[in-house]
């Protein structure tokens, strides 16, 4: 059988009663940032711009002529013109989402034997923000923004349709595709922020 050993508490000497020693050691790191620049920014006034791999609302790429390899091949059986969604309404979003009934995905069969997606909506309310409907996207259609302000008065306006979100991942990829892929855009942003990091 193990003995617990107990540890009693160290008494404080006359000084250390009399000026607080213990208090103000526990105050030394509060001084010693005291007079130091804030790292909070004074939002809604000041933002800041996050990182391209930021879980924002959703958006969907539209056929554009860039493509992953995989598009070629499923576009032989469906109906998208240029401009539109990329979207192949193959389910594998809603199949991988821990909250499936979030989506809303109908798709029509043409008179030509292909197949055009007619409805892609998202109800953000149920959503997790985890990002695996974006890993699971076999065309790279669906992906997150940088954008994080989706507070609504209304429920109903967090349903996000394919058509909003082909507009979003427009705007989305002018202003971000060639950039790195990364956490910060670069280490002079990230030092200006957060202050040098040094490891140990």
């Amino acid at each position: 059988m193990v003995k617990l050993k107990y540890l009693e508490r160290p008494s404080l000497s006359i000084w250390e009663k009399i000026f607080f020693i213990d208090f103000m050691k526990g105050l030394k790191v509060t001084f010693k940032n005291l007079l130091q620049k804030t790292i909070t920014t004074k939002y809604p006034f000041e933002k800041l711009t996050p990182p391209k791999r930021f879980r924002g609302v959703h958006a969907h790429r539209v056929k554009d002529g860039n493509e992953p390899p995989s598009f070629s091949v499923l576009e032989k059986f469906m109906d998208i013109e240029t401009g539109e969604s990329r979207c192949v309404a193959c389910y594998m979003c809603q199949q991988a989402c821990p909250m499936p009934s979030l989506f809303v995905i109908e798709a029509e069969q043409l008179p030509n034997g292909k197949k055009k997606v007619k409805k892609f909506e998202m109800n953000l309310l149920n959503c997790l923000y985890c990002g695996l409907c974006v890993d699971a996207c076999p065309v790279n259609c669906l992906i997150m923004t940088d954008i994080y302000e989706m507070a609504q008065y209304q429920r109903k306006n967090c349903v996000i349709h394919m058509e909003d979100m082909s507009e979003r991942g427009k705007d989305f990829d002018r202003r971000r595709l060639k950039e790195p892929d990364r956490i910060w855009i670069n280490d002079s942003e990230r030092i200006k922020l957060w202050g040098q990091v040094k490891w140990s």
